[in-house]
Formats: C-alpha cells, sequence, structure tokens
C-alpha cells in the first residue's frame, strides 16, 4: 500500500486560538500546483514529512497516512 504524506489545512494553533479550536483537516496539497508526496514504503514518506516541517515556517504540521 502506498503512504502518502498530508499537511495541515491551517497552521498548528497559535497561542491565542480558543481552546476549542482545533485544526484536523488535513489536505495532500493546499494549491492545485503543489506536489502530491506518495511512497511505496512508510519510511520514504516519513522521511519527507520530516524534510516537509524542517522547512515550514509557519508551524505547519505534517503527517503520514496509509492510502
Amino acid at each position: 500500500m502506498p503512504f502518502k504524506v498530508l499537511k495541515q489545512l491551517y497552521p498548528a494553533p497559535s497561542g491565542s486560538d480558543p481552546s476549542w479550536a482545533q485544526r484536523k483537516v488535513w489536505v495532500e496539497k493546499l494549491t492545485p500546483d503543489d506536489t502530491i508526496y506518495e511512497y511505496s514504503t512508510e519510511n520514504q514518506a516519513m522521511i519527507k514529512r520530516d524534510e516537509l516541517s524542517a522547512a515550514d515556517s509557519t508551524g505547519r504540521l505534517f503527517k503520514v497516512t496509509e492510502s
């Protein structure tokens, strides 16, 4: 089964968000030009997730899911 890297639709909550505001909407891409990251192994997907997290300055979270 392939593994996909998903990203939060909205960046992680800030300290000013109310406690009920959760950001549990995950998407494959944010814009039509974004790349969909799909890998044959979970390890490959986790490496890409870590790369994307390190490069993102907004605090957006990334996760790996099995498709």
